[in-house]
């Protein structure tokens, strides 16, 4: 039985929005020149103390990357997220951990007032990663979804 862990992830390109809807518009995009910390991961074993001190390292550094976009439309109604991780190395990570170490990105969106709550009804987010050799990131685009999905 041939193994099917090997080379069968095909990342995302940095331009490909997927799943997109062409009426979809974007409203803002950011890049985090990192990862997400692993602090914030399920298996981290940090106090509580460490993680709320990163945590808000981590809202001031979103709320200062919206800023310097310019980004002062307010808050958007049910927007999709799209959240693509740059890969720096051939390494195996866990998908469902750096969704969840993603976490602070998107409470820092909605404490700079982008997103009005991060519940699952209230917007809808696309994962994905690309190879960005020796240059973590995370790059975090935010639409404004087409009248289609509020009616």
């Amino acid at each position: 039985m041939k193994n099917s862990r090997k080379g069968q992830a095909q990342p995302y390109s940095q331009n490909q929005s997927y799943p997109a809807n062409l009426k979809d518009e974007l409203a803002l995009s950011i890049t985090i020149p990192r990862l997400p910390s692993a602090v914030f991961g399920g298996n981290s074993r940090q106090h509580w103390r460490i993680r709320y001190r990163e945590s808000l390292a981590v809202y001031d550094e979103v709320l200062a990357l919206v800023k310097e976009t310019g980004y002062n439309e307010g808050m958007l109604v049910q927007p999709r997220m799209e959240i693509r991780w740059g890969i720096p190395d051939k390494r195996r990570r866990d998908f469902d951990n750096l969704v969840a170490r993603t976490k602070p990105f998107i409470d820092g969106l909605v404490k700079a007032g982008v997103v009005g709550d991060d519940s699952i009804r209230d917007f809808v987010s696309d994962y994905g990663w690309f190879e960005s050799p020796r240059k973590p990131m995370t790059l975090i685009k935010v639409y404004r979804r087409s009248d289609d999905y509020n009616e």
